[in-house]
């Protein structure tokens, strides 16, 4: 299992948010994360976990399409 952070366009046509998209061995996506992204971190990772996780949401969004986000899942073989 794989994910990136995907800007997705929501299927009820009222916007678009960044989430967190799986992938399954076959790298077809399965799944997303309900909410769009709060960066968090806990005291462990420090700011620097933040700021980490920040250019890497910049990165994948950048370089990957927007997502659409689907009617429904197809399964998936884990």
């Amino acid at each position: 299992m794989s994910w990136n952070y995907r800007i997705v366009r929501y299927k009820d046509a009222s916007g678009f948010g960044l989430h967190e998209v799986y992938y399954d061995k076959g790298g077809f996506p399965y799944s997303m994360t309900a909410d769009a992204v709060r960066f968090t971190c806990g005291p462990d990772e420090g700011p620097e976990g933040i700021t980490e996780r920040l250019m890497m949401a910049r990165t994948d969004a950048r370089k990957r399409p927007v997502f659409d986000e689907p009617d429904e899942w197809p399964g998936h073989v884990a």
